[in-house]
Parts: structure tokens; C-alpha cells; sequence
């Protein structure tokens, strides 16, 4: 969703469109194919197919998605495999709350595979 940019980062979105961005993100770099993208089932993942588009389709609607809008007090919602935003932006806010989301998630994720990272060579 942030990939689209401050003027279209809130409009919905489905798995199949965020599989892409998703498959690249985790192949992208070894230690994220190793950490989160290696286990029996996600191997098969690692060559982008067209089979490939709908496995990694599948693993964001079970995981993230629906993991987010299920979660208690959630911003967010899944309903018939789209994800959304729970609210409404002010046209005038989209930008900053596009660069915060983006700090968050970025921020997130490094620490997330950091962790990751730290708990493997223990």
C-alpha cells in the first residue's frame, strides 16, 4: 500500500496485488529468505511464477492481513480478500501520515529481522 505514494496509500488492496511487492521484499535480500521465507512451504515460494503469485497471495491474506484486522482495537479490515483502513483520512493529512506509516513499517521490519537474527546465532 505505501508503495503507491501519499495520494493513493489508503485506497484498499487486494493479496494478489501486494504479492509482488511482498515476494521481492523477502527474496531481496538472503537473510530475509532465510528468516522468514524458508520453511518447507515458502521454498517452494522462491522462484516468481504464476503459481508463486497466488501461494505468496495466500500467505498475506492468512498473514498479515487478516492477522491485523482480526487483531483487538484494530485500525484495519479484511472482508472478502480486500485489505483496508478502518477510517478516514483528511486529504490534507495523507502525506504525513503516509511518511509516518512508512518510518513505522520500515522501523518494524528492521528490528523484526534483527531480532530474528540475534535469536539464530544464540
Amino acid at each position: 500500500m505505501l508503495k503507491r505514494g501519499p495520494e493513493r496509500w489508503d485506497e484498499p488492496v487486494r493479496a494478489e496485488e501486494a504479492a509482488g511487492f511482498f515476494h521481492k521484499y523477502l527474496t531481496d535480500k538472503e537473510y530475509r529468505r532465510r528468516i522468514d521465507f524458508s520453511d518447507k512451504e515458502s521454498l517452494k515460494l522462491w522462484e516468481w511464477n504464476e503459481k508463486t503469485a497466488k501461494g505468496v497471495a495466500k500467505l498475506i491474506a492468512d498473514m498479515p492481513m487478516s492477522k491485523w484486522a482480526n487483531a483487538k482495537g484494530s485500525s484495519t479490515k479484511f472482508a472478502d480478500g480486500i485489505f483496508s483502513l478502518a477510517f478516514d483520512i483528511i486529504q490534507e493529512d495523507k502525506a504525513v501520515l503516509h511518511r509516518w506509516s512508512l518510518e513505522i513499517v520500515l522501523y518494524r521490519l528492521h528490528v523484526h529481522f534483527e531480532r530474528r537474527t540475534e535469536r539464530e546465532n544464540q
